[in-house]
């Protein structure tokens, strides 16, 4: 008889966390991955939750769960893989609150083989942000992901400067050579950024024809509520004496692509990195 059940070589991968930290100044502290939830690698379920926690005014949050999944949907013939992690009532150094914060990714992988995977990031969001006090408005630019939703779109739409919007530094294009130089050694974690931002500049007609990694942030349109001494360009803002923020920030190979939805950079009155709301996924049977 026939079997009935779906067998391949396919292999699942994804993994999320709510939030995680490490601080050097002014004292020594690490929080471990909280919610954190590794895929199996022949897909299946799994959860994972954290109870409320508060470390020494640093940071602190009321709830963290978070689920992965992978299986295969034979009514569209596609192996399905999603991510998600969801952070509440966050606060890092009373510099980033937010009462919510959700990271969603997921992928589906044709199971022709002959066809690229496609990922998602719908369902990605922050609610109430505050950021140095200041209300954010965040809308994830969920719509140019989809446009670019496979690593040929992504790698067509970055040689042709279509792209552009998303990439990671995109809010710095605007400066010259030297006040990109000075915002770098201002900021220390901002250390390469300068180096990015002039590629970004330079003549698209020198773009490779696949750079194999690309930087990109979905909340490059960030906007502080009124004007102050903190500086938002684009997805990166800026703290005078604190360091910066990051938001929306995604990495992408050819098989993978990563979310981080904000990254806490402290770098003058104390030294330290947080971050939270990451997904990653990937997958493909490495069979031609």
């Amino acid at each position: 008889m026939p079997c009935t059940r779906h067998h391949s070589q396919y292999v699942y991968n994804a993994s999320t966390y709510a939030i995680s930290a490490d601080f050097e100044r002014p004292k020594k502290h690490s929080l471990p991955p909280q919610a954190a939830t590794v895929l199996s690698a022949h897909g299946g379920h799994g959860t994972n939750r954290s109870s409320a926690q508060k470390i020494d005014g640093l940071v602190s949050f009321e709830n963290a769960y978070s689920e992965v999944g992978g299986s295969f949907d034979d009514c569209h013939d596609t192996y399905t893989t999603h991510a998600w992690s969801v952070l509440e009532y966050v606060n890092v150094a009373d510099m980033l609150t937010a009462d919510r914060v959700v990271s969603r990714i997921g992928i589906y992988y044709p199971a022709d083989g002959k066809t690229e995977p496609t990922y998602d990031i719908t369902g990605s969001y922050f609610d109430n942000l505050r950021i140095a006090g200041h209300k954010v408005e965040v809308k994830l630019a969920t719509e140019l992901n989809h446009k670019y939703n496979t690593y040929s779109t992504l790698t067509q739409g970055y040689q042709q400067g279509e792209a552009d919007p998303m990439l990671l530094g995109n809010g710095f294009i605007g400066l010259d050579d030297k006040e990109m130089t000075d915002i770098a050694e201002k900021y220390h974690a901002l250390k390469g950024m300068p180096q990015l931002v002039k590629e970004w500049k330079g003549d698209k007609k020198n773009r490779p024809a696949d750079r194999g990694i690309y930087r990109l942030s979905v909340a490059n349109q960030a906007e502080l509520d009124y004007p102050s001494e903190v500086k938002a360009y684009g997805s990166i803002i800026c703290i005078p004496k604190f360091g910066i923020i990051r938001l929306g920030e995604m990495v992408v190979h050819k098989h993978s692509r990563s979310l981080v939805m904000f990254m806490v950079q402290m770098c003058s009155s104390g030294h330290g990195t947080t971050s939270g709301g990451g997904s990653t996924g990937s997958g493909g049977t490495g069979i031609p």
